[in-house]
């Protein structure tokens, strides 16, 4: 059975890049892309709960960063852009995977081009549309959050942008609460490579991540961008501790996306 499901998730994938990629080249992309990740998530079985509302006006996400299947989760709520370290592009399906939604990438080696990317990204949220920014700089277990990072803060004061925090929470794997040793089973991180990954996810039984929108968050220039950014972690872990509550362990929806 394990060997027909991934069989199953690898042909709707395939199906997916075929209907997806001519979109995509046509430049059918903030239209169409909430829709197609909702669908690969189906494929995938990555159910999805959201909790909390998107903020008003322009906003610069930020997220905790867990895996490859956040841009998926995240994308499958609304239409957005992603910063993304150069490295990402350096794969063909992870280059693709967050070109669906629009990408702005950061050499982190080379700092001196922080300026220049976060024009970029002020330029996308001046335009409407939310960037996405994993300001933990990396992926982890999921099970702690990272400091935050706050170079590219910059871009939601210069695009008079608002901050919203987002957390992502991977509660259940087949079903099941995850433990802590189960996490690699949905976590990317160190020199975990891509295909590998992507067995696992399609071989589990299926995934249930949460998705904890919190409050949005008025940047006053005046605030110096460290201080946002420790701003910005305890509101994550507020998030984070709302998403281990009682109220949050509700009977597991159907595989969807639930407004």
């Amino acid at each position: 059975m394990m060997r027909l499901r991934v069989a199953a998730g690898i042909i709707g994938a395939a199906a997916f890049v075929a209907v997806a990629a001519p979109l995509t080249a046509c430049g059918w992309r903030f239209g169409a892309s909430v829709a197609l990740h909702r669908w690969l998530c189906v494929v995938l079985r990555l159910r999805l709960r959201r909790f909390g509302e998107p903020g008003p006006g322009r906003r610069l996400i930020v997220s905790n960063h867990v895996s490859w299947l956040d841009v998926l989760a995240l994308g499958a709520c609304e239409p957005m852009a992603f910063l993304a370290k150069k490295e990402v592009g350096a794969s063909v399906w992870t280059r693709w995977l967050v070109g669906l939604q629009g990408v702005v990438y950061v050499d982190r080696e080379r700092r001196r081009c922080i300026p220049q990317v976060n024009a970029e990204m002020s330029r996308r949220m001046a335009a409407g549309g939310p960037v996405t920014l994993f300001a933990e700089a990396t992926t982890s277990d999921g099970t702690r959050l990272l400091r935050l990072r706050s170079s590219h803060f910059e871009a939601a004061r210069r695009a008079g942008a608002c901050v919203q925090p987002v957390y992502l929470d991977y509660r259940a794997i087949g079903g099941v609460c995850a433990t802590r040793a189960e996490k690699p089973i949905v976590a990317w991180y160190g020199d975990m490579t891509f295909l590998p990954s992507l067995w696992r996810v399609l071989a589990c039984g299926g995934l249930n991540c949460d998705i904890h929108y919190g409050e949005a968050i008025a940047y006053d220039p005046e605030i110096d961008r460290k201080a946002l950014a420790r701003r910005l972690e305890a509101a994550l872990r507020e998030l984070k501790d709302r998403a281990r509550r009682p109220e949050a362990s509700r009977p597991l929806p159907a595989p969807r996306v639930s407004r």
